[in-house]
């Protein structure tokens, strides 16, 4: 698992990996997955109108499959869905070689301090309290790919 960082944090975002531990990002693809379809594709909206490639995915069960072919450098995962949740889906692409580095960005309306605890336990590097402060997310994912270059 990779070395944590407390980089930010407000009452609903923090942040535990430093941007710069991220790396270089050749595609700025993000994948989210949502078991709710028109938030999700709400989301996918905001991202390609900034300049991200986005796709969406309804079911955990089928996202680490997506991430293993897409290979984007982002997941934004809502925690709490029926079968597979966002935890055990953050574990499972952390287990993954070619997914165990990708950003992984939980969101949820549980964020309290041990839902916080039990997402970074499960790998995430960033948890947002729902409702998505889209400005917040934006920011981070752009100064991972350099801003303009989006």
């Amino acid at each position: 698992m990779a070395h944590r960082v407390y980089v930010d944090s407000t009452d609903d975002f923090v942040m535990w990996r430093a941007v710069d531990a991220i790396g270089s990002i050749a595609n700025p693809r993000v994948l989210v997955v949502d078991d709710y379809p028109a938030g999700a594709d709400a989301l996918q909206l905001l991202l390609e109108q900034n300049g991200f490639e986005a796709r969406t995915v309804n079911d955990a069960s089928l996202a680490c499959a997506v991430a293993e072919e897409w290979l984007p450098f982002a997941v934004v995962v809502d925690v709490v869905m029926p079968g597979v949740t966002g935890l055990e889906l953050a574990r499972r692409l952390r287990a993954g070689v070619l997914t165990r580095d990708m950003l992984l960005v939980a969101f949820t309306a549980r964020a309290s301090q041990n839902d916080r605890v039990r997402a970074l336990e499960a790998g995430f590097d960033v948890h947002c309290a729902k409702p998505l402060t889209p400005c917040r997310l934006l920011t981070v994912l752009e100064s991972i790919v350099g801003g303009d270059d989006v």
